[in-house]
């Protein structure tokens, strides 16, 4: 940054302002000359103007009230007050009010005048520069945060992506599931549903929610590895296929992976045939032990496969299917969860009436 070095001298006195040139001449100043307030501010709106040198006693218009002018053309101007010592000590307190940078006295000392006229000079300068730097900041900080924000887009846009492919792969490894089992493919719909409705009945965040229920429709995925004339038998399964059965759930966990995004899935996976009592399979897991999305799937998968007809079996009435899940609850089912299933469930069944 070009440093400003333009010097306005103000004195109603030619030969104090001519003087006072002629003091400066061989200094780094353009100095401009005024012999009035009024000429001083024409001076002003022309050039670039780093430091004033003003004369108190001037007819018209007096120092200070120059100033004061001076401070609305340009507060940044260094402004330096030029009197004589029988004057000074009724002026101090204007001084301090308008906050100029500093004053001389007539007849003043060379030396003291060049210094403070440098010093002013600098001040003015670190006082420009650090203008400037703090509008670049905010500029640049303003710049930032648009490109935070367009970042945090880009995140936002391809994070829903993700997710939707996510998604949509959970749903193909549903289908292919149920496609072996005879389903057509709503079972796994009815299933996020109720799973979602207990989650939230339970005051889940949102998110949670919506991970366990749409994990959920991946329970069964480790029937692929089951044989179909199993999966689709009418009649009752002797030991080794019931025993054969039972490893779809070890099976899912494996399809599933070790990655962490898929913990909760191989969760449900592994553990939706557990019972609260510890006779369930592959684990015979008991209470709490069992992880809690497995204990939530539980319930939603049972009331779905009792609801609807299946190959070895047909559709029970709806109050029939509570019935036996009330039967159920703190045997084969957490007895908390259930309680806010049924609650839903009943909610649901005024809604209908």
């Amino acid at each position: 940054m070009k440093k400003n070095n333009n010097l306005l001298l103000v004195d109603d006195e030619k030969q104090i302002t001519n003087s006072l040139k002629r003091l400066l001449r061989k200094e780094n100043h353009s100095v401009y000359i005024a012999n009035s307030g009024k000429q001083g501010l024409e001076v002003l709106k022309n050039f670039n103007i780093g430091v004033v040198i003003s004369d108190l006693m001037m007819p018209e218009m007096d120092g200070l009230t120059f100033f004061e002018y001076v401070q609305k053309v340009d507060k940044e101007i260094v402004q330096i007050l030029l009197t004589a010592h029988a004057t000074l000590d009724s002026t101090l307190a204007s001084i301090n009010r308008l906050n100029l940078f500093g004053y001389l006295t007539k007849p003043w000392s060379v030396d003291e005048l060049k210094n403070t006229i440098s010093k002013a000079f600098e001040h003015y300068n670190l006082r420009v520069e650090n203008k400037l730097l703090q509008k670049l900041t905010k500029k640049q900080n303003k710049k930032l945060k648009e490109i935070n924000k367009e970042l945090e887009n880009k995140v936002r846009r391809r994070t829903l992506l993700l997710e939707e492919a996510l998604h949509e792969g959970i749903i193909l490894l549903a289908n292919a599931a149920e496609a072996k089992d005879g389903y057509t493919g709503e079972h796994i719909h009815r299933i996020h549903a109720l799973t979602l409705d207990i989650c939230i009945g339970m005051g889940m965040h949102s998110h949670q929610s919506e991970r366990i229920s749409s994990f959920s429709m991946i329970h069964d995925v480790g029937k692929i590895h089951i044989p179909d004339f199993i999966l689709n038998k009418s009649e009752q399964l002797d030991k080794n296929e019931q025993e054969l059965m039972k490893t779809h759930t070890i099976e899912g966990e494996k399809i599933l992976g070790v990655k962490s995004f898929y913990m909760i899935a191989r969760q449900i996976a592994r553990s939706h045939h557990e019972n609260w009592n510890g006779s369930g399979y592959p684990d015979e897991l008991k209470g709490d032990k069992i992880p809690l999305p497995a204990r939530i799937v539980a319930i939603a998968n049972k009331f779905d496969d009792l609801t609807y007809k299946s190959p070895y079996k047909e559709a029970w009435t709806h109050e029939r299917v509570l019935e036996e899940m009330k039967r159920l609850s703190g045997s084969k089912f957490d007895p908390e969860i259930m309680a806010i299933f049924l609650k839903i469930q009943k909610k649901k069944a005024m809604r209908m009436i």
